[in-house]
């Protein structure tokens, strides 16, 4: 494993849209089913910002960032942002934390074991009967926790078994922790299923994993986040079609594509915050996968539309998760998530 570090940092949402350009070497991913691959290989990525109001969103462009690379289905990893994390008044520069007024330090997370070190493998069968996952707990976390549901590309779907869950640390937050490049301070518990078969995971494969992660662990039901990329990101979308906000407060979409889920839905996704993320020159999940829907669903009514976002970078190929994970690219997706509680 990596040495530990630990980086705090807080981290705004961004509302004003950057003007840029960049340009990605990465070529496209491993097909999939529904129009989907879930892999690329690495190369240099520009990055994007957008902005959203309370019943409307954004759509912007621009900035830059380097990404990672790798093989097999995903790209490299990179630091990331804490969210919500702020140290008390008269404070602020103990242990690396980033200070703020009325705020609260975390000692106990400071002073924790990097974050490989709480990160468990559940092969098939060993703790659900359905799914391998990986699991991430929060140092000292609470009674109740927020909880995050990764889910990831086409290429690390396997049978869930030890040796093949570990394609699931290829990429996205699951690579991060293994890296030790997850801030201690960040609280989400973190659980990362392994689609078994081929194509992308089902509405009912999403759901009833969230059941079993709600009913096995200290979450709070109120903080309840769904994240994927290309095809995790379409079973999530397709997840959404069928359950909307029966579970979820936020959905953080990379590289997927909703136009399914908004042509028999409407405005009704709005009732789940959504931000989405795509690379304009998308050769495997064309950008207009995150485009319509999120184009759609800013100029719906609010109610029902509470926060819709849509990041594109411009010159990006398929692999726009890498930056928007490790927050290279400037936007806190984590921080965003907390902002938001199920009803």
């Amino acid at each position: 494993m990596d040495t530990s570090r630990r980086i705090f940092t807080v981290v705004s949402i961004l509302t004003l849209a950057l003007a840029g350009c960049g340009s990605d070497d990465a070529g496209g991913g491993s097909g999939g089913s529904a129009g989907a691959a879930g892999s690329s290989s690495g190369g240099t990525s520009s990055g994007g910002t957008s902005s959203g109001g309370t019943s409307s969103g954004g759509t912007s462009s621009g900035g830059s960032s380097s990404g990672g690379a790798s093989s097999g289905g995903a790209s490299g990893g990179g630091s990331g942002g804490a969210a919500g994390m702020a140290g008390a008044a008269g404070m602020a520069g103990a242990a690396g934390a980033a200070g703020a007024a009325g705020g609260g330090g975390a000692a106990g997370a400071a002073n924790a074991a990097p974050s490989s070190d709480r990160l468990v493998k559940h092969p098939i069968g060993s703790k659900y009967s359905k799914q391998g996952y990986w699991e991430y707990l929060p140092p000292n976390p609470p009674a109740k926790a927020p909880l995050m549901v990764f889910l990831h590309g086409v290429g690390e779907n396997g049978p869930g078994n030890s040796a093949a869950l570990d394609d699931v640390l290829h990429a996205g937050p699951p690579k991060l922790i293994s890296k030790d490049q997850w801030p201690n301070s960040r609280p989400f518990i973190v659980l990362s299923p392994q689609h078994v078969g081929s194509g992308c995971p089902s509405a009912d494969e999403v759901h009833d994993f969230i059941t079993f992660a709600t009913q096995s662990y200290g979450v709070d039901l109120s903080r309840v986040y769904l994240t994927g990329l290309s095809c995790g990101a379409i079973g999530s979308w397709s997840y959404l079609n069928k359950y909307l906000d029966q579970q979820i407060a936020a959905f953080v979409s990379i590289a997927g594509d909703g136009k399914g889920a908004w042509n028999n839905r409407g405005c009704e996704l709005g009732k789940v915050p959504i931000w989405a993320f795509h690379g304009d020159q998308d050769p495997t999940v064309n950008v207009s996968g995150s485009k319509v829907p999120l184009e759609g669903l800013m100029q719906c009514p609010s109610p029902p539309l509470i926060e819709a976002k849509l990041t594109i970078y411009p010159g990006v190929k398929h692999d726009s998760w890498t930056k928007t994970y490790d927050l290279s690219a400037g936007h806190d997706i984590y921080a965003w998530l907390l902002k938001f509680k199920h009803p």
